[in-house]
Order: structure tokens, then C-alpha cells, then sequence
């Protein structure tokens, strides 16, 4: 390779090693919880699309300021449905709302009645028929969402089976950090 390739690609190894921190760096891995210098409210999510199915009484939802059951995607077909929850900080988001979001998240979400934390909107976090699609699925009622994600003083449940609900939720984190 000739000598002004080598030091054109060392040039650019050092410039993008020394770029500032403002990248989205902190965007690229799939944290469960993440930390952000802004404070959303839920018309942030308004303003990139996501669309409102109901809105939740909070009060029983400690430290919660608005919760939103809704649906976003950056196409109609890639739409997923998401629970948002807004808090008035990051700590808030961790020390109030992180165990509601586990309970009701995963393959062992709590979403019976008689068993959940905070019952309004309980019936949307359910599905009927089963993760799987096709035949030959299981029967019966599971849980809406495989996992959550919490960023900055949002709480978010994201669709999806365990192992691809994380990237559901990060589509949208990446979205509204925009």
C-alpha cells in the first residue's frame, strides 16, 4: 500500500479517536438504563410521531407524571406499541418506577389483576395468542412487553419478546435523541 494511504488512514484514525463527546456514542449500546442531561415530556414523543391510544391516571403510579399506552414507528409497518412513562427525573425514573416497569416486562410479567403493582392499564400490557406468530404457537394471554428501558426521567415499555424488545425500545430512544 503506498505511503500516502498509510498516513491518510492513520490521519483519520486519530481524528475520529480525538472527536469530541458529542457523539451518540452513549447511543450505541443497549443499556436497560441510561442517563440524559434533557428532561422529556410526553409532547416530545407527540413530536416524533408517536401516536396516543390512551392515557393513564397516574395517581397510583408513584412519582409518575403522565403515562401513555401508544404505538410509533418510522414506518406504518415497523410500528410497535409502547407504555411511556414520565418522570420528573432520572433518579425519580430509577428509584419509582424501575420495579413497575420489571414487574410487568418479560416472560414472567406480572399481569393478572390479583398480582400487579399498578392495575390501570393492565389489560394493554397483555396479548392475546401468544409470542409466537403462525401456527403451531401457544394459546392463551402473555405479556405485551419483553423488556423496558429506562432514559433519562422516561420509563418505557417496549413490545416484543425479551431478546428483541430492548432494540424496540432503543429505535425510539434513538429517535427522540435526535
Amino acid at each position: 500500500m503506498p505511503k500516502k494511504y498509510i498516513t491518510f488512514i492513520f490521519i483519520l484514525l486519530i481524528t475520529l479517536s480525538c472527536s469530541s463527546g458529542d457523539s451518540d456514542s452513549n447511543l450505541e449500546t443497549l443499556d436497560v438504563v441510561t442517563n440524559s442531561e434533557e428532561v422529556f415530556s410526553i409532547d416530545d414523543f407527540y413530536s416524533i410521531g408517536f401516536k396516543e391510544n390512551r392515557t393513564y391516571d397516574v395517581s397510583e403510579l408513584t412519582g409518575a407524571s403522565n403515562a401513555v399506552f401508544g404505538f410509533w414507528g418510522q414506518t406504518k409497518s415497523e410500528s410497535k406499541t409502547y407504555e411511556i412513562r414520565i418522570y420528573n427525573s432520572h433518579e425519580d425514573a430509577i428509584s419509582l418506577g424501575e420495579s413497575f416497569a420489571k414487574e410487568v416486562t418479560g416472560n414472567d410479567a406480572i399481569i393478572k389483576s390479583s398480582q400487579s403493582s399498578w392495575k390501570e392499564g393492565l389489560k394493554d400490557r397483555r396479548k392475546v395468542g401468544g409470542p409466537g406468530s403462525g401456527g403451531g404457537g401457544r394459546s392463551g394471554t402473555f405479556p405485551r412487553y419483553g423488556n423496558y428501558a429506562i432514559f433519562g426521567n422516561v420509563v418505557m415499555l417496549c413490545e416484543g419478546t425479551e431478546e428483541i424488545a430492548l432494540e424496540v425500545c432503543w429505535k425510539l430512544i434513538k429517535e427522540i435523541s435526535k
